[in-house]
């Protein structure tokens, strides 16, 4: 029996354009695009990412548009092609019964969807559709690229005027392989989804002793940069690129997959608030907090990879240095900021938890309830430290840099390197400042704003206008420092922005 060819989808080549790639079926390549989110494993698509997704996928059927293609065309092929209903959609609402769904929208009212060129033909791809996994990712289509070949939504495109000779080649039961340029070819099927239920995690140990290190990723589910950095790493360690030379690695790739699929911060609070074992769960998070603490308590070094909503230079934040004192008492600060400046990173940042006491005391909002707000401080690295371990959180820059992800994996193999556990990487660049964390600036009132996105790092003189109260009153610099974590709104009794000054520790 003769093989079914597969359309074959290489992307990557061209690291200034990384969304173009080649579509090939035999033979007959041909430019294609893919989305703006770049390639992601199957098990991190997520609705609204704007990624391709990677693997072997069947192809389902086609619609051409009667308007701009004739119909002769498409009479005798062996592909099932019809015509393109003048009103459809895939509803792309992971609450909607119908989800990634054709659904025939028998309104008259609603204006007719031919003559949309760039869905002159359009062929959908067999991605989260035989159940579909809600917020999973949805309308993966092979259809027509605009003229400039700019990055898709997730979909692989085509230019118009090569799209008769690929619905000429395609072929009942026929499947598209989408892949990084240097991929061998996929196997005849896509990975399972972990249900976002479910925590996943990957252990990597040597067979000689040596520390335990555990990476976490999406904490928070609108950062994506971790788990496109683990995916890879996780890869690399399977594969055998990289090696384990002593100790043991745990990647978690997703931390809190319901924030995850939602694409956003959080699935029903912030996990990185008040991180610790609960006896009655009453949330989401809580759920995952009773799987996470275990583990943590399991490592003894914690890598956890963030980013952060405005733009920056990536930066990694550590514990405070050596102290009995009540508020976070610690023994491993050399060992915590040798791995910090391993890193390399533009900026290295502490002071965290003083500095959130400090906003929250001048406030007024400790009082009583010293307890709880201090627990709203705790998060992955407290809890390691309150553990008997240390960490290091590293903001791999804004959400959406393309560069991010790499950050992130460059972050984490020099870490494993300074600890021993693969061979150590050339010498990284030093950091070029290093900051303190000094205090927030709290909203006061909902209607409180800063005056603009500051970036993340960005340096303020004493007097400089920061914003606004809804009272009128100006928000001003009361030093000269930095601006970390800015946001343009804030609800009441939360952070606008972190203050900081240069740092003299390091």
């Amino acid at each position: 029996m003769q093989e079914m060819p597969v359309i074959r989808v290489r992307v990557g080549q061209d690291p200034a354009r990384p969304h173009i790639g080649t579509l090939s079926i035999d033979d007959w390549t041909v430019p294609c695009a893919t989305g703006r989110g770049g390639l992601l494993s199957p098990d991190l698509k997520r609705e609204g990412d704007g990624a391709t997704p990677i693997g072997c996928f069947p192809l389902r059927y086609g619609f051409y548009d009667p308007t701009a293609l004739p119909a002769s065309e498409f009479r005798d092929l062996a592909f099932p092609f019809v015509p393109k209903p003048s009103n459809y959609d895939w509803p792309e609402d992971g609450f909607n019964p119908f989800y990634n769904r054709l659904v025939y929208n028998l309104d008259p009212r609603e204006p007719s969807r031919l003559g949309e060129r760039i869905f002159d033909l359009i062929v959908p791809i067999g991605w989260n559709d035989a159940t579909p996994r809600a917020f999973g990712g949805s309308a993966i289509f092979l259809h027509v690229a605009r003229p400039d070949f700019t990055p898709t939504a997730g979909c692989v495109v085509v230019a118009h005027e090569v799209v008769l000779d690929l619905a000429r080649r395609l072929r009942p039961g026929m499947m598209i392989d989408i892949a990084p340029a240097e991929a061998q070819p996929a196997a005849l099927a896509a990975p399972a989804v972990a249900a976002p239920g479910a925590l996943e995690s990957i252990t990597f140990s040597s067979l000689e002793p040596g520390p335990r290190v555990i990476v976490t990723g999406a904490v928070h589910g609108n950062e994506p940069a971790g788990p496109r950095a683990i995916a890879d790493l996780v890869r690399s360690f399977r594969s055998g690129a990289l090696v384990l030379r002593r100790g043991s690695v745990t990647f978690i790739p997703v931390v809190n997959r319901l924030a995850y699929a939602l694409n956003r911060r959080e699935g029903d609070r912030n996990l990185n608030r008040d991180l610790a074992e609960k006896v009655a769960p009453r949330d989401n998070e809580d759920r995952v907090a009773n799987l996470l603490c275990p583990l943590l308590r399991a490592h003894e070094v914690l890598i956890d990879l963030h980013s952060f909503s405005a733009d920056g230079e990536p930066m990694v934040l550590l514990g405070p240095e050596d102290n009995d004192g009540p508020l976070e008492p610690f023994r491993h600060a050399a060992a915590e900021a040798a791995l910090a400046r391993a890193m390399g990173l533009p900026l290295i940042v502490h002071g965290w938890l003083s500095a959130f006491t400090r906003g929250r005391d001048a406030a007024g909002v400790l009082g009583r309830s010293q307890a709880a707000s201090l627990a709203q401080a705790f998060g992955t690295t407290e809890y390691m430290r309150f553990a008997g371990g240390y960490g290091v959180t590293v903001e791999c820059g804004q959400h959406a840099a393309p560069d991010a992800p790499e950050i992130g994996r460059m972050s984490v193999l020099r870490g494993l390197g300074q600890l021993g556990l693969i061979d150590p990487l050339p010498d990284s660049p030093i950091h070029s400042r290093a900051l303190e964390m000094v205090e927030p600036i709290l909203a006061l009132s909902d209607e409180d704003r800063l005056s603009r996105q500051f970036r993340a790092g960005e340096a303020v003189t004493r007097g400089q206008r920061l914003g606004t109260r809804a009272s009128g009153e100006p928000i001003e610099a009361p030093y000269d420092g930095a601006v970390i974590f800015a946001s343009i709104s804030a609800a009441a009794g939360t952070e606008l922005c972190f203050l900081c000054r240069d740092s003299t520790r390091f």
